[in-house]
């Protein structure tokens, strides 16, 4: 723990040289390391909170859930900690107005910051959803409290890097009260790092208990009106990482020569608009795409795009809706894959790449069903984007 932060306050002096030229990092680290502790009515004299602690969207979705449970089964008041400005954004817009619950942004593991916030609220038990290694997270969640992993998952790829640091990550974890993981392989994996194996759990995962929203009729005639081409063939990808964009991009190129399909690009960061913007540009007009902030402030489309740039988060899920085709992204590259969930939740057969390490368990499952197609290269997705027929997915989160 001493050489952890030792070696953290080196990295705080690398970042806030580079911090003074770069305002998006510096706005990033300010909003978590200089945020108000404590300086609220949150918590009465003989109140007690519990805090919950989720990366991404992906992670509050499968949350939530349990969040409304605890409210309304319990007297105690929550803590979110989200650490993404995404996710941060979907939980404040959910939750601001309730008394009961503070949003905060996940303070990076600073050590002083995170004992501030177990000091300012009485924090009597921490669960981190999904496996986020935290080692002033976890020292501190132990010492006031019980320490709960939920679905918590660890692929192979994170088992040989954790491996490499396992006196570390061996002490970190051992400091769980219990550990509730995915599947019989997470469990024998966090095994291997040397965990107590007593307090591993095999539980079903979060992920299949998920009930996601649907669009209105209303809602779906709007964006044939503005956004979408009922009369071609939707295709929909989302969650790009950098790199998949360029393949789709390449494929759409390639097999909308009748004009029969519609692409829809939702990355995972919307600060890469620009980026991908460049690259949509290197094989079509500006009178070929816009971005759907624009469509919307337009409130008309008379034109319809052949491709449409989503620059706006929370609405991943209406696009997979009125899709014909679906991408989930981070998985043509080695990233290890996203939620495929939301689409088979909506009827929609994922297609995805060949990096799924983070979602084996429920892509194998998927399989098994005929319910997934996997692809290794933009040929494997032309040819199945050719010959593909309609398969309703919605029975797998039923079984």
């Amino acid at each position: 723990m001493i050489l952890y932060n030792l070696l953290r306050i080196l990295l705080y002096f690398i970042i806030s040289i580079l911090a003074i030229f770069n305002k998006k990092l510096l706005k990033f680290f300010k909003s978590r390391l200089f945020q108000k502790i404590g300086n609220d009515n949150f918590l009465n004299d003989n109140e007690e909170a519990i805090l919950i602690h989720f990366s991404s969207v992906g992670e509050f979705n499968l949350t939530q859930e349990l969040i409304e449970k605890i409210l309304k089964d319990s007297n105690r008041k929550l803590i979110l900690s989200v650490m993404t400005d995404t996710g941060f954004s979907i939980v404040n817009k959910k939750y601001s107005e309730n008394g009961n619950v503070k949003i905060i942004y996940f303070p990076l593991d600073d050590f002083f910051t995170v004992h501030k916030i177990y000091q300012k609220y009485k924090i009597e038990k921490t669960i981190i959803i999904e496996t986020e290694i935290w080692p002033n997270l976890y020292y501190f969640a132990s010492s006031n409290g019980e320490l709960l992993i939920v679905n918590g998952r660890l692929t192979e790829k994170k088992l040989k890097s954790y491996l490499k640091f396992g006196w570390l990550i061996r002490k970190t974890l051992n400091r769980a009260t219990k550990i509730m993981v995915q599947s019989t392989s997470d469990k024998e994996r966090y095994e291997k790092i040397g965990i107590d194996k007593h307090k591993i759990k095999v539980y079903k995962n979060l992920k299949y208990s998920i009930k996601y929203n649907r669009i209105t009729e209303e809602e779906i005639k709007k964006y044939n009106e503005t956004v979408i081409d009922k009369n071609k063939k939707v295709i929909v990808c989302g969650s790009t990482r950098p790199n998949e964009e360029k393949i789709w991009l390449e494929v759409f190129k390639q097999i909308n020569v009748d004009n029969e399909y519609q692409l829809v690009l939702v990355p995972r960061h919307l600060e890469r608009i620009g980026e991908i913007e460049n690259i949509i540009l290197e094989n079509f007009s500006k009178d070929e795409y816009s971005l759907i902030t624009q469509i919307e402030k337009d409130n008309k489309n008379k034109d319809y795009k052949k491709i449409i740039l989503v620059d706006k988060i929370g609405i991943l899920t209406d696009f997979y809706q009125i899709a014909d085709f679906v991408f989930v992204g981070g998985t043509l590259v080695d990233i290890g894959g996203h939620s495929i969930l939301e689409p088979l939740y909506y009827g929609k057969k994922p297609i995805i790449g060949k990096y799924f390490q983070n979602i084996e368990e429920i892509v194998k499952d998927a399989k098994e069903l005929g319910f997934i197609e996997i692809v290794k290269d933009k040929h494997e997705i032309i040819e199945y984007l050719r010959k593909s027929e309609n398969v309703d997915t919605r029975e797998f989160l039923k079984k």
